[in-house]
């Protein structure tokens, strides 16, 4: 006959305790493991969204161009506003050039800034001398 073992129950705790830290261990890792994953799908869904937008303004910049070259085309034949046409190339090409490379041309033109709002602006504008 097979004499039956009499646990101690120190050791059944020591042994209950172990284990429950092995579980809260093995918990923590898959929290940290799903957090880790998420926050990489996050950024995933992020850089998407970038990229689509960077994408959408590529191609604004583009029909910008296109536009202005045409208008510069047509200031050309018919030999008015051959300035603001050429002034708002200039503004569209350096534009494009900004968002493919990521830097704007050295011959950009500086953004004008815009007055805060509520805030009156006066210009004062010299006569010309009458001749």
């Amino acid at each position: 006959m097979a004499k039956q073992q009499r646990l101690n129950p120190a050791d059944v705790q020591r042994d209950l305790e172990r284990f429950a830290a092995a579980l809260k261990e093995s918990e923590k890792i898959e929290r940290a493991a799903k957090d880790k994953d998420r926050a990489a799908r996050e950024q995933q869904q992020q850089r998407a969204s970038e990229a689509q937008a960077h994408a959408r303004s590529l191609g604004d910049a583009t029909r910008d161009l296109e536009r202005a070259v045409e208008a510069v085309r047509r200031a050309k034949q018919s030999g008015k506003g051959r300035a603001e046409a050429d002034a708002a190339w200039k503004v569209a090409k350096a534009k494009l050039i900004e968002l493919e490379t990521g830097t704007a041309p050295a011959w950009a033109p500086k953004p004008v800034p815009e007055p805060e709002a509520g805030v009156d602006v006066e210009i004062e504008v010299e006569p010309e001398p009458e001749e």
